[in-house]
């Protein structure tokens, strides 16, 4: 009987540390701000307010971040003003992420493909070219598939869909989605996820090809994205990482006519280069332009040569640029 009591004061005392700890993280986390220069504005859709920016002159030209712990808009920042001197650019935090509300549900593609169907009628109100990264671009793809002249180009960066992040959840995915959503203790567990030296340790050895893009500004600024709301903060990231944002676009992408590049990333550990051929063995009206010396985020460690691939891209009208047949 004492070594119940004793078991249950520890397994007490262990939770009220962790309730704690939780509590002066929380308590502790700044605002996130938005480092795109423009309008800041937010749209109602079924999952909270939506928050974006928008600038610039011109035809309309979306910005779709990734989805995983801490990303936002912010993944644009080296992009969205110079290519605000060409298009009006909109880039949206999706809900769920930056400063975006959150909720306490599970989420679910069919929720994201939904707001930007939405973003882009009753926000842009027009056909918009539209640059994604990373598993957002599936859903861009099933846009520009149920409605063929909502996308005027496409581009995708690392885009997932038909190896990466295409299955349904796997059981073991779920029970890790399950136990992050728990309170407390899947509360404490998603904070060490997202703590500073793990973001670290994910952008130096996962992220960036060049570690030295991991600076202190920008694992703050993941830290504070990762983090607002409190708690309701893991919901969308324990969504990912539980396997329920995958989508597959292997039957969609065959039929996709919009004019489409990829960027990847030479060096992209992540989601690798080698899943590259795959999109252009399914579409091979699809042209590509490979990044060296770069990550899973090319726009941010060679951003004046991605800027000038999605200018050539978007501003020719003539879009039979030659490719060698990809190896």
């Amino acid at each position: 009987m004492k070594r119940r009591t004793k078991a249950a004061l520890g397994a007490a005392s262990v939770l009220t540390g962790m309730y704690a700890a939780n509590k002066l993280i929380y308590k502790s986390t700044p605002k996130l701000e938005s480092v795109l220069d423009g309008d800041k504005k937010y749209f109602n859709t079924k999952y909270g307010q939506t928050f974006y920016v928008k600038n610039g002159d011109g035809e309309p030209l979306i910005f779709v971040h990734g989805l995983a712990s801490g990303m936002s808009s912010f993944m644009w920042r080296k992009n969205f003003e110079e290519l605000a001197k060409h298009f009006t650019v909109y880039a949206i935090d999706l809900p769920g992420f930056g400063k975006s509300d959150k909720k306490a549900i599970i989420y679910k593609p069919y929720m994201y493909i939904d707001v930007l169907r939405t973003f882009a009628k009753d926000v842009v109100g027009e056909p918009a070219y539209v640059i994604s990264s990373g598993q957002s671009s599936s859903y861009i793809f099933q846009l520009e598939y149920e409605n063929p002249s909502m996308f005027k180009k496409i581009v995708a960066v690392c885009p997932t869909g038909i190896f990466e992040l295409s299955s349904p959840p796997a059981l073991n995915q779920k029970l890790l989605s399950f136990s992050l959503r728990t309170p407390i203790i899947g509360t404490f567990a998603y904070n060490v996820m997202v703590s500073k030296p793990s973001i670290k340790y994910f952008l130096k050895r996962k992220t960036y090809y060049n570690k030295e893009n991991a600076s202190a500004y920008v694992i703050n600024q993941y830290s504070k994205a990762s983090k607002q709301n409190k708690s309701l903060s893991k919901y969308a990231p324990a969504s990912f990482l539980g396997g329920y944002l995958n989508y597959s676009i292997i039957g969609i992408l065959p039929y996709i006519n919009s004019p489409t590049l990829i960027i990847w990333g030479e060096n992209a550990k992540i989601n690798t280069i080698n899943n590259l051929k795959s999109f252009i063995d399914l579409n091979p009206k699809i042209t590509y332009n490979i990044i060296d010396n770069s990550g899973y985020l090319p726009q941010e460690e060679h951003p004046a040569e991605f800027n000038g691939i999605c200018k050539n891209f978007l501003l020719t009208s003539n879009d039979s640029n030659a490719q060698a047949e990809f190896a």
